[in-house]
């Protein structure tokens, strides 16, 4: 009994694996969603019969799932493991980097910005830009989502290449560059922001700040579980002023 115990629980914990691996579509545009029986035990290397066993015990145990099909997905229990732990990782944190090298890349100032609730965001964390003339700290401020930069990004309401910018949006004079940060499901979860004098970001600037954002929200959005995008975007140069 005991010799075996650790063996089954390795293959359950392997079979988890798998499953795990494979909630989102593998191999190109035909692929589909979730992973065979036959493709399972040859991941883990058991017979179709036992791997038939230790998917049967993580469905009872809410662990997978069998679709109409026949293929195994995560199922809610370890969905809801997986939403907690998420959870639980703080967003300004995983930021931290992602921020430096925006502002680097930009010479101002980046920003963090994570929603309160349908009308406000709040600036949580941010890496101040390297100009003597740059926009002050927003960092702990709330910022109302209508009509803004942060709250066009974390609506999804972006350009082409993946970002939106408002001029005057929250103070005269600056120019916000904002895109979204998605989680492993897909959702939005974060914006990130680009803020600067409209007198500087502008032009071949403006260019190059917009694929900057777009760059680093993808890299903030892969550590928080989503698949890059920035390699299927056009880049684009239009600006919406706030009325």
């Amino acid at each position: 009994m005991t010799a075996s115990t650790p063996r089954a629980t390795d293959r359950g914990l392997a079979l988890l694996r798998v499953v795990a691996d494979h909630a989102a579509a593998q191999g190109g545009v035909r692929a589909r969603v979730g992973i065979s029986l036959a493709d399972a035990a040859r991941a883990v290397e058991l017979t179709p019969s036992t791997t038939l066993r230790q998917l049967r015990a993580l469905e009872a145990a809410g662990f997978a799932l069998r679709d109409t099909d026949g293929r195994y997905l995560p199922g809610p229990e370890l969905l809801r493991i997986a939403r907690s732990l998420g959870a639980g990782t703080a967003l300004p944190r995983l930021a931290d980097d992602v921020l430096h090298e925006l502002a680097e890349a930009t010479g101002e100032s980046a920003y963090l910005a994570e929603p309160l609730d349908e009308r406000t965001a709040v600036y949580s964390a941010m890496e101040p830009g390297r100009h003597t003339v740059r926009h002050v700290s927003w960092l702990g401020h709330r910022i109302t989502r209508r009509a803004t930069a942060v709250g066009a990004a974390l609506a999804g309401r972006v350009e082409s290449d993946g970002v939106t910018v408002k001029l005057d949006a929250v103070e005269d004079g600056t120019t916000a560059v904002s895109a979204p940060v998605r989680d492993g499901a897909g959702e939005i979860i974060a914006a990130l922001s680009v803020v600067g004098p409209s007198f500087r970001v502008c032009d071949d600037t403006l260019h190059l700040v917009r694929r900057a954002v777009a760059e680093q929200a993808d890299a903030l959005s892969a550590m928080a579980g989503a698949a890059a995008t920035t390699g299927d975007r056009t880049p684009t140069g239009r600006t919406a002023r706030t009325p």
